[in-house]
């Protein structure tokens, strides 16, 4: 499926998306949130869908169970391992130790993101997208998307020097 073909999907996906969110939180921000998250859940997985078969109970669901994560993940305390214990570290080549610390230190730095943010950074980095194509699958303007990139890798650059690490 080519970036046309799902821009028209999504261009008729938005708007059901939205309304679910904003009756799930009540908040158009994180209804927003709903919206681009599914889409870009479909994007990732359009080799894998058959968009002969209609779309639309699809991203409903994968709304609605957005949704859900979303409100837990809100609602919910989540303790994380900070480190490794030295029996487990003992093995490991100190280069595999500074890339392993460096994902980590990269991986909470993205979480302190928005999650549009966290978003637009997956697009962008993890799937090379360029703007206009993360603008097409979005529905942000091309502006917007540069904007919060930027705002988004200052505020990495910056939890990072804070932390010592730069």
């Amino acid at each position: 499926m080519g970036l046309s073909d799902f821009e028209h999907i999504a261009r008729d996906l938005r708007p059901c998306l939205v309304g679910i969110g904003l009756d799930f939180f009540g908040d158009a921000d994180k209804a927003e949130d709903v919206a681009q998250e599914v889409l870009m859940r479909l994007w990732l997985l359009r080799d894998k869908i058959d968009f002969t078969e209609p779309v639309r109970p699809l991203a409903v669901r994968m709304a609605k169970n957005l949704c859900v994560s979303m409100w837990r993940h809100d609602n919910c305390v989540v303790m994380r391992a900070e480190g490794k214990g030295i029996a487990a570290t003992a093995t490991v080549a100190p280069s595999e130790m500074e890339d392993s610390d460096n994902a980590l230190l990269l991986h909470n730095a993205m979480d302190r993101l928005t999650a549009g943010e966290r978003r637009l950074m997956r697009l962008r980095n993890e799937e090379g997208l360029d703007i206009q194509q993360i603008s097409a699958i979005t529905g942000l303007s091309p502006r917007s998307i540069s904007v919060m990139l930027s705002r988004a890798r200052h505020k990495i650059m910056e939890m990072l020097k804070k932390g010592g690490h730069l």
